[in-house]
């Protein structure tokens, strides 16, 4: 397993994503050729090297040219875009599935909180300085970039917020900024006593959008390590973003997160069904188990008119919300979906082998602060094993639970 551990000690925003992932390997050449598939123009992109309190930090700027042909006046005057436009152009690009869905779940985060702040429908979201081309260069130079570097499962520090006031298009507002904390609800956050703003609101929307889990660094072989820098000098710290690329090995002294778990972001779907028949739901919910989902289920509700009908909810990872998305729509009656994004909180787990007087068994171990606190025989195992061996379901699974429990005592 590939990860990317974030060492966001001064905080984090999108040039200094970018420029981190860039010192840490991916070819500048490879996001600047994927951002000329965007309709946008008007800007060039500068890399360089640059000292921060003794590091040598890649430094990452979108630099707006001064003089552009009026034929692209039009582009110029939008930087104020609505959150509909934004999906809408990269959805019409020619850039890569991976890239396009890491992009619009950036965006999304940030128009979630936004709609929120400001008490309007998502759809009708317009962004000042996140729809300004050199944010909108950010966060789909982040996506091409973590789409470059195949990485599975995405780590990060506590991310520091600072404090004091910025100007915003609205006026000046304190630090964090508003949608900044909107966003990092669920996402452990420090203040780190300095009077500036460490976190934007890009770069909270990519921590929450992309990052799997939150505490130290994980065990991994490590690979590569790359530093981004921030614009700012900071007084006694390097404004730079550290990221850690490596290959994760498992040890019995793993670093485990701040709370003894896992925190994991997850997209969860919703809609309302009442004319679909029983057999057609068991049959969307088969389907959406193979499409990735991690869970499906279906609650009673009645709807308009007094009609009978369910709430299919369905939570999936980032990976397999859009293919989810595509089935429902697809094999369902709905007219639209529900989705949003939570933060769900889960117990290591492991799964081990134990040797049974009905052969092999299977057991998932639930883990918390190093220790395993439940065993659960996997059901299919046992059933299995009981009807080759005609006995007791319960037989089975209580023989695979004691040699668990003998296994963990070293009996």
């Amino acid at each position: 397993m590939k990860i990317l551990y974030l060492d966001c000690f001064s905080g984090i925003s999108g040039d200094m994503m970018v420029g981190a992932l860039v010192d840490a390997g991916v070819p500048p050449e490879k996001i600047e050729v994927e951002l000329k598939k965007l309709p946008l123009s008007g800007y060039q992109l500068q890399w360089g090297k640059v000292m921060k309190k003794g590091i040598s930090a890649t430094k990452f700027d979108v630099i707006m040219l001064e003089n552009i042909e009026d034929s692209h006046d039009h582009e110029r005057h939008h930087a104020h875009r609505h959150y509909s436009d934004i999906v809408d152009m990269i959805e019409r690009s020619e850039l890569n599935v991976e890239v396009k869905k890491r992009s619009e779940q950036i965006f999304h985060c940030i128009a979630v909180a936004e709609a929120k702040i400001h008490g309007i429908p998502i759809e009708k979201v317009h962004f000042h300085e996140v729809g300004a081309v050199d944010s909108i260069v950010d966060i789909v130079a982040t996506a091409i970039a973590l789409t470059e570097l195949h990485v599975d499962y995405i780590v990060s520090a506590p991310v520091p917020l600072g404090y004091g006031s910025i100007r915003c298009a609205h006026g000046i507002y304190p630090i964090p900024a508003p949608a900044t904390l909107e966003i990092l609800q669920g996402v452990p956050v420090i203040s780190n006593h300095l009077p500036f703003e460490l976190t934007t609101p890009t770069g909270a929307g990519i921590i929450k959008s992309q990052v799997n889990s939150y505490g130290p660094i994980p065990s991994m072989k490590i690979s590569a390590v790359g530093y981004g820098a921030g614009t700012r000098d900071l007084p006694d710290q390097p404004n730079v973003l550290r990221v850690v690329i490596g290959e994760r090995i498992h040890t019995r002294l793993d670093s485990l997160p701040l709370s003894h778990s896992k925190e994991e972001t997850v997209y969860i779907l919703e809609c309302q069904l009442d004319d679909m028949p029983g057999e057609v739901l068991g049959y969307v919910m088969d389907g959406l188990f193979q499409k990735g989902a991690l869970d499906v289920f279906y609650t009673p509700v009645f709807m308009k008119k007094n009609r009978p009908g369910v709430l299919l909810t369905v939570l999936t990872s980032a990976t397999h919300v859009e293919q989810c998305e595509q089935f429902m729509l697809k094999e369902t009656t709905t007219l639209g979906i529900r989705k949003d994004i939570w933060v769900r909180e889960v117990l290591e787990r492991d799964v081990v082998t134990v040797a049974t007087l009905y052969g092999n068994i299977r057991v998932k171990q639930a883990i918390h602060k190093g220790k395993v606190i439940r065993q659960m025989p996997e059901y299919e195992d046992v059933k299995e094993a009981a009807l080759t061996h005609q006995v007791a379901f319960l037989d089975v699974y209580a023989e695979a639970a004691e040699q668990a429990r003998r296994r963990i005592k070293g009996e």
